[in-house]
C-alpha cells in the first residue's frame, strides 16, 4: 500500500512538473526596446515574433519601443509554451547609410550632360520626390529628370501617403545644393520623353539618400550602384518606415489627400 501511494505521489509531482513547464507568463516589456525584448523572451524562453504598431511617431524617442501584445495578452498572463506571441513595437531608427561609399568616378567639367551624358545642372523646379526640372549650364536648355533607380509616392495629380514628405525632402535637398551634377545610364529618356538620370547633390547620390530615408524602395537593377542601392533598400525596409508601411500624419486615409 504505501508503495502505491508513493507512486501515486511520484506521477502527481510529475505532472505537476509537466504542466508548469508547459505554461509561460508574459513578461512585462514597457519600455523595452527590439534588442532587449529579444534577451527577455530568449531567457525566458517565449516564442515570439516581432511585429510592427499603427502608433504615429511624434519624436526620435518613440521609435523601437514594446507596444503591446497580440489580441488580449497582457503582461503576467499565462500562455501555453508552444505558443507564438506576437509582440508589437513601434518602427525603428534609421540608422543604416552608405552613400559616402559611392563616389563619383567620371569628370563632368565643361561636359554637357544633354549631349555627353554628364554635366553641371541648374535647378529649374524640384517637381516631386523624384522629379525635378534642371537648365543645362553648357546649352542652356531646360528638361524634366526622372531619378533612375527610385518610386517615390505620388504627391501631385495622386496623393499617396509619404507623398509630399518624399517631395518636401527632395526639393530641400535641391534647393539647398551648390552644384548639382547629373549622370545617364543606359537609356537617356523614358516614355514619357523626361531624361533619366542619377543625381549629385554636392558630391552625394541623393538617390541613393532618399531610399536610406525610407521615402522609396531601389527599382534598380544591372547598374554598377544596384548593390548600394538593393543594401540600402534592405535595410530600410527592416525598419518598417515611411514607405514601408508607417503612418504618415501629415495624410488624411480618409480623403485620400495630404492635411
Amino acid at each position: 500500500m504505501k508503495r502505491f501511494i508513493y507512486v501515486v505521489l511520484l506521477l502527481l509531482v510529475f505532472l505537476a512538473t509537466s504542466c508548469e513547464s508547459a505554461e509561460r507568463t508574459l513578461p512585462d516589456l514597457t519600455g523595452k526596446s527590439r534588442s532587449q525584448i529579444e534577451e527577455i523572451m530568449e531567457d525566458l524562453d517565449i516564442d515570439y515574433i516581432f511585429k510592427f504598431s499603427d502608433q504615429i511617431i511624434e519624436s526620435s524617442l518613440d521609435l523601437d519601443m514594446f507596444v503591446s501584445y497580440n489580441g488580449d495578452y497582457q503582461a503576467g498572463d499565462i500562455i501555453d509554451a508552444n505558443y507564438q506571441v506576437y509582440v508589437y513595437t513601434t518602427v525603428l531608427p534609421l540608422t543604416f547609410k552608405n552613400h559616402d561609399q559611392v563616389k563619383m568616378d567620371f569628370e563632368y567639367e565643361g561636359k554637357s550632360f544633354i549631349n555627353d551624358g554628364v554635366g553641371e545642372v541648374e535647378l529649374v523646379k524640384s517637381t516631386d520626390g523624384d522629379t525635378a526640372r534642371f537648365k543645362d549650364i553648357i546649352t542652356g536648355e531646360t528638361f524634366s529628370l526622372r531619378f533612375l533607380g527610385i518610386d517615390t509616392p505620388e504627391s501631385t495629380i495622386e496623393k499617396d501617403p509619404w507623398g509630399k514628405a518624399a517631395s518636401d525632402y527632395t526639393k530641400r535637398k535641391l534647393e539647398n545644393a551648390k552644384t548639382i551634377v547629373l549622370e545617364a545610364e543606359g537609356a537617356r529618356t523614358e516614355n514619357y520623353g523626361r531624361y533619366l538620370g542619377f543625381v549629385w547633390v554636392d558630391g552625394v547620390l541623393l538617390n541613393l539618400q532618399i531610399i536610406e530615408e525610407a521615402y522609396s524602395n531601389s527599382t534598380l537593377s544591372k547598374s554598377k550602384y544596384s548593390e548600394y542601392f538593393s543594401l540600402a533598400s534592405a535595410h530600410a525596409q527592416a525598419t518598417g518606415r515611411r514607405f514601408y508601411g508607417e503612418i504618415d500624419p501629415g495624410y488624411d486615409y480618409n480623403r485620400t489627400e495630404f492635411k
